[in-house]
């Protein structure tokens, strides 16, 4: 709701400044061509866009349309405060995404805001290159699984389903999120999850993942089949992953989806639990685990960018840190 209001406040502010109230056809438009933008794109947007008025106010720039020199100004002044790089991308596409629901000319179209943004990435990278560079979180095997301590109860089962079936399927925290027990299909090989809407579906498309039953090893102790079963037993309601009410011996399902920040607060909480240095995981980390675990057991690259669902192969690839590797093997 406090999103939903943040979106119609701003759309207001650009479609109905200086106009007359009556224009509510107009309004309405815009407002539906804002749903083109996913929820979090638009609080991305709303934190950027509420950044950049404070510092115009201060010093005095005009808001719209905001010009060439002044975007310069204001990713210099994002550059020397410490932002990184990709701070620098998303405060730019921040300041057109306003343009262009006013139907404006976007700032950074200008050759001189390219070639601006262009000098500051490279001195950036020349004078302060922590800034440039990108940490990424580490991905979670199932090696790192098995060593993690769940609570007894409907909590632990909870928690176990969802980090075997984050894993195994590659899932998005959002996806984990709203899953309900009419999108799960079983399957000879286990379960067929059916996802509709995601990152990049925001039009409700049908796209389906696998879980697969563990075969073989110590894997049949932590088969993710098995644990959503567990789950699916205990839960009441048709969401699968539900936040809790109560504590100690009254704790209860709330029949109320968990939310994505819940899942990714879940997924520190569990690592935490081992005593593996675990600060570089976070809500990310599950799927990144299962694209990882699969390219480096050899599956198809083909049949892993299809689970993960990823349109370029390019972000497939990413994962795919031994290949080369495994490439050279016995070169030498």
């Amino acid at each position: 709701r406090e999103l939903t209001q943040s979106i119609t406040k701003i759309m207001k502010d650009i479609v109905i400044l200086h106009q007359p109230p009556a224009e509510e056809l107009e309004l309405n438009r815009k407002l539906v061509q804002a749903r083109s933008l996913s929820d979090s794109s638009w609080r991305v947007l709303h934190s950027q866009w509420s950044k950049f008025q404070q510092w115009a106010e201060s010093l005095g720039y005009p808001m719209l349309p905001v010009s060439p020199e002044t975007l310069c100004d204001y990713m210099t002044h994002l550059a020397e405060s410490g932002i990184k790089t990709a701070g620098l991308d998303s405060a730019r596409w921040a300041i057109d995404q306003i343009h262009r629901f006013k139907e404006l000319e976007r700032p950074s179209n200008s050759e001189q805001v390219r070639l601006h943004l262009k000098g500051l990435k490279r001195l950036m990278l020349e004078q302060r290159p922590e800034q440039v560079r990108i940490s990424r979180k580490q991905p979670i095997t199932i090696d790192d699984i098995r060593k993690m301590h769940f609570q007894e109860g409907i909590i632990g089962i909870r928690d176990k389903a969802l980090l075997l079936t984050g894993f195994a399927t590659g899932m998005r925290r959002s996806e984990l999120a709203a899953m309900k027990k009419d999108d799960i299909q079983t399957t000879e090989f286990g379960y067929r999850i059916t996802i509709w809407k995601s990152k990049t579906n925001q039009e409700g498309l049908e796209e389906k993942v696998d879980l697969l039953k563990a075969t073989r090893g110590k894997n049949l102790d932590w088969c993710p089949v098995k644990a959503l079963e567990e789950l699916l037993e205990e839960v009441p309601g048709d969401a699968v992953f539900q936040s809790m009410n109560g504590k100690g011996v009254s704790v209860r399902f709330s029949g109320k989806h968990l939310s994505g920040y819940s899942i990714a607060c879940i997924v520190k909480k569990v690592s935490n639990s081992t005593d593996s240095d675990t600060s570089q995981f976070a809500g990310h980390s599950l799927r990144a685990g299962c694209a990882t675990y699969l390219l480096d057991k050899e599956v198809s690259p083909a049949a892993v960018q299809k689970q993960m669902r990823h349109k370029s192969f390019d972000t497939t690839q990413q994962y795919n840190r031994g290949e080369t590797a495994r490439a050279l093997r016995g070169a030498y």
